[in-house]
């Protein structure tokens, strides 16, 4: 009787096959380091996977798919005027949040996934990812400009691609430091900066009074926060 693939063996093996990866490279990783690490043997490799190059395929999916939910913007009905820029700003900050702590927290994949995706056959994968990433990105600026949220002589295809730029340079930094930095910190700078100048007069002013307030906020929470210590 053929034995019967357990899915818990498959997430370990994928858990130890990233372990690998991250530490020697696809081209040097072996079944055997991947089994050995896992404690299983390599029947149960082969179960679920043909090759290790099948298994490498699939954390690079899984990966490239926790970055695309992290990275989608939001639906274009969401912003209808000025007013909800605020709010989605906030939204978007969160989100950069998340996809900068993921990639922070598997940066050793992330470096392969950004050095080429372990070679050539599967370079396709985050050229598509990319590719779907501007897409996305290019109508929803599209449609802020359209909507009055972005200056009218903004051209959203350049724009994509500058935004789409300076997000993988901030994520190749990222994942090259040898500490844990101020990833909110650089998420809300990397917005302040990609975001205020493509902004219509009007919807800079409504912004400037949000974050103002939200200062004069934070200010005097630390003020009573320090009044009740004493």
């Amino acid at each position: 009787m053929p034995r019967v693939a357990d899915p818990r063996t498959r997430i370990v093996l994928l858990r130890a096959a990233e372990a690998v990866f991250s530490d020697r490279g696809l081209s040097a990783a072996k079944v055997e380091d991947i089994t050995s690490r896992a404690g299983v043997s390599k029947g149960a490799f082969y179960l679920h996977f043909e090759r290790k190059e099948d298994c490498f395929r699939q954390i690079v999916e899984g990966v490239l798919a926790r970055l695309a939910v992290a990275a989608k913007c939001p639906p274009l009905e969401t912003i209808t005027g000025p007013l909800d820029v605020p709010r989605l700003l906030e939204d978007r900050l969160e989100e950069s949040v998340e996809l900068f702590e993921f990639c922070w927290q598997n940066r050793g994949i992330m470096k392969m996934i950004l050095d080429g995706g372990g070679g050539a056959p599967f370079a396709y994968l985050i050229e598509e990812f990319a590719a779907g990433i501007e897409r996305q990105s290019e109508a929803w600026i599209a449609h802020a400009v359209a909507t009055g949220i972005y200056r009218n002589d903004v051209e959203p295809t350049i724009v994509a691609r500058l935004i789409g730029g300076a997000y993988e340079s901030l994520v190749r930094a990222l994942i090259k430091q040898q500490r844990r930095p101020d990833i909110e910190g650089w998420a809300r700078q990397a917005q302040d900066f990609l975001t205020r100048g493509l902004l219509a007069p009007d919807v800079s002013t409504i912004v400037d009074q949000e974050v103002k307030i939200r200062s004069f906020a934070g200010r005097r929470r630390a003020q009573q926060a320090e009044a009740r210590t004493k």
